[in-house]
């Protein structure tokens, strides 16, 4: 899974480079997926999820991605892909969310649970870096992998261990 992992965090920091910040969720989801084609990643956009409470499904939630398990980039089982907008600092509020999709279930793949998130958060704004006759415009973005064990989420992977 790790070469997945790699391989996204080099698709969105390539992404964040060509299109640079500020573009809306929306547009840098659909940059992903131009990606996801290009790498030969199979993918499927906006998944449903549905919300059990006592095995019972009560409400769904829609995740960006969902990466099924295949060979490609040694992707070795299912995982949901959430990206954010946001100032780096912003994360409560996206955690909070990938946990309630790894407690959700796919019904309609005959999954009842995914076991990991990966969290893509794109910075909102440009940082300027001005010498003499230019200036550089360039954007963080960090990517999380998170796993769900006994209602706790765990980090098991972060691009910052890569840079």
């Amino acid at each position: 899974m790790k070469k997945f992992y790699e391989h996204t965090t080099k698709l969105t920091k390539k992404i964040q480079r060509e299109l640079g910040a500020g573009f809306k969720e929306n547009v840098l989801q659909a940059a992903l997926a131009v990606e996801f084609i290009h790498a030969k990643i199979a993918y499927e956009k906006e998944l449903a999820l549905d919300v059990l409470y006592k095995k019972h499904p009560v409400g769904y939630i829609i995740a960006d991605f969902y990466i099924p398990k295949q060979t490609n980039f040694g992707i070795s089982e299912d995982i949901i892909i959430e990206t954010k907008q946001a100032t780096l600092e912003d994360k409560a509020e996206y955690l909070s969310q990938l946990k309630i999709y790894l407690k959700s279930r796919v019904k309609h793949l005959g999954k009842e649970q995914i076991s990991k998130a990966m969290l893509i958060q794109w910075d909102k704004k440009d940082h300027l870096a001005e010498d003499h006759n230019s200036i550089t415009f360039t954007a963080d973005i960090k990517v999380d992998v998170w796993e769900l064990q006994k209602n706790k989420l765990h980090k098991i992977w972060s691009s910052d261990k890569d840079d």
